[in-house]
């Protein structure tokens, strides 16, 4: 079960996430007018904490289990949440973008404490024999989920752009994403019950 949980939980994470670096990147660029180098600019904090909560997490996830992703998927939850906010504040009051550099730090931090934490705990009671197999199924689900995510996700936005500005398009966009790990995060909890059950 174990298995099971985490692949699905590492699916529908691709499914979502991986579109928020094409959704920003395409209203700084298309809908603020930016260069492809300050829209780059916008997600260098962000990258930054990824890498530093990776290493935290993959230290700490043997005594916390699976509570460290749990932990990720809610700031992975209020990134995106915060930075619908700054979209939106930005059209309506006029905030600078650029808060943006601070809500996907969140979205970063989060993302560093999901990813290499899942796999541990996912692939950790698969027997020696199946841990190859086992492996590639489960980045098969990381691509298959990518690959979707992206295409409907950006194809909402897309649709519903002719009749709105970016703001509100992306902002869509954005909520279908949180809807999307906000499922992960269901599936997260129920493994963590499962867990306590078997034990």
């Amino acid at each position: 079960s174990s298995y099971r949980n985490g692949s699905i939980i590492m699916t529908l994470y691709f499914l979502g996430m991986t579109s928020v670096w094409v959704l920003i990147p395409l209203y700084v660029q298309l809908g603020l007018g930016f260069s492809a180098f300050e829209a780059g600019m916008v997600g260098i904090p962000s990258a930054l904490l990824s890498a530093y909560s990776a290493n935290w997490a993959g230290k700490k996830v043997n005594y916390y289990g699976r509570k460290v992703v749990i932990g990720g998927l809610s700031l992975v939850v209020f990134g995106i949440l915060a930075s619908i906010a700054v979209v939106m504040l930005h059209e309506y009051v006029g905030t600078s973008i650029w808060w943006l550099l601070v809500s996907l730090g969140f979205f970063g931090l989060g993302q560093g404490s999901v990813i290499s934490p899942n796999q541990t705990l996912t692939l950790a009671e698969v027997p020696l024999a199946y841990a190859g197999s086992s492996g590639a199924i489960m980045q098969t689900g990381q691509r298959i989920g990518t690959s979707v995510g992206i295409a409907v996700i950006t194809a909402l936005v897309f649709t519903l752009k002719p009749y709105s500005s970016w703001s509100i398009a992306v902002s869509f966009g954005l909520l279908t994403i949180t809807f999307i790990v906000l499922l992960a995060l269901a599936m997260a909890f129920k493994d963590l019950r499962d867990r306590r059950v078997k034990g």
